[in-house]
């Protein structure tokens, strides 16, 4: 199992989501007691604990989990994980309680954007006891013992996400407040899947977040990135030029996979690569992202109900 320090009291795991290494993160903090920040999907829970075991981390040494936000690669094996951390309590924002202690619209909602093929690949959440969580709200300070976490509102992506900043090593959790930086494809690409995308709002977290002034940031997909400013800036610039080729491309009756080719086109000449050799997990979050900014400007028109 593949798991890092990057920090004086942080350690990445790699939960190899779907088989694919290196591109969905959780993060280990540990003070006198130990936060996880995000879960994974609930078919790679074992190797998060498998990760943890690596850490010298027991399951019963775990005392918060810190799912950044509920979509299934976040906190789908919040459940899963919680069964083994009988010491554990769940942060999480309070829009997306509802759906850690019932999952069964957030599966369906899923569902329709994956399919059941990928959607048996990404496992089941399992509901999560409500005396078990912490619903937090705009901000939310959690002493560790010689760490402290600020769990900071950042909508956008998802109105229940939160990111975390490490106080004294001035790190941040990104959650999916910022593009994609897998290692395999050396570019920053949007991640705006539906169904709540909100680009002004996304662009208003990554503000919130530059005033905090990070030093590095620690992103789910993936790993630590020093070039903070420019990683802020990409997301920004990028998420807006989206939205308005995704624009352009509806006005033209593309189809949800030509879209997807399109951007995949995209990114693949900013990482001189070809289309073919993007990996599946940048090809998956590509189309995840066309079918975001399709449904948003569909929804921002009048066509979609909310």
């Amino acid at each position: 199992m593949a798991v890092s320090r990057v920090g004086a009291k942080v350690s990445l795991i790699d939960t190899i989501g779907v088989g694919q290494p290196s591109s969905i993160a959780v993060y280990a903090v540990r003070g006198e007691k130990t936060a996880l920040i995000d879960c994974g999907h609930a078919s790679s829970y074992e190797n998060v604990l498998r990760g943890l075991e690596g850490l010298g981390i027991m399951p019963s040494d775990v005392d918060y989990l810190v799912p950044t936000h509920v979509h299934l690669d976040h906190g789908g094996a919040t459940g899963h994980l919680l069964r083994k951390m009988k010491n554990a309590r769940v942060l999480a924002h309070e829009r997306g309680v509802p759906h850690l202690v019932d999952p069964t619209r957030l599966v369906e909602s899923a569902t329709r954007v994956f399919g059941e093929e990928l959607m048996s690949m990404y496992g089941r959440p399992l509901p999560v006891d409500k005396e078990k969580i912490t619903a937090v709200g705009e901000e939310h300070f959690l002493d560790l013992g010689g760490v402290g976490l600020t769990l900071i509102h950042t909508p956008g992506h998802a109105p229940h996400q939160v990111s975390v900043l490490i106080e004294e090593e001035r790190m941040v959790v990104t959650a999916d407040a910022v593009g994609a930086v897998l290692p395999a494809v050396p570019a920053v690409f949007p991640t705006t899947p539906p169904p709540s995308l909100d680009p002004q709002e996304l662009s208003r977290s990554v503000e919130r977040l530059i005033q905090m002034d990070p030093k590095r940031l620690l992103a789910p997909h993936y790993g630590v990135r020093s070039d903070v400013a420019r990683v802020f800036e990409e997301t920004q610039r990028k998420t807006l030029e989206w939205v308005e080729s995704g624009r352009a491309m509806r006005d033209r009756h593309l189809t949800l996979d030509e879209m997807a080719e399109e951007f995949s086109k995209k990114v693949a000449l900013e990482a001189r690569m070809r289309v073919r050799d993007l990996p599946i997990p940048a090809k998956v979050s590509i189309r995840s992202s066309a079918m975001g900014i399709l449904h948003y400007l569909e929804k921002s028109s009048g066509q979609t109900k909310t």
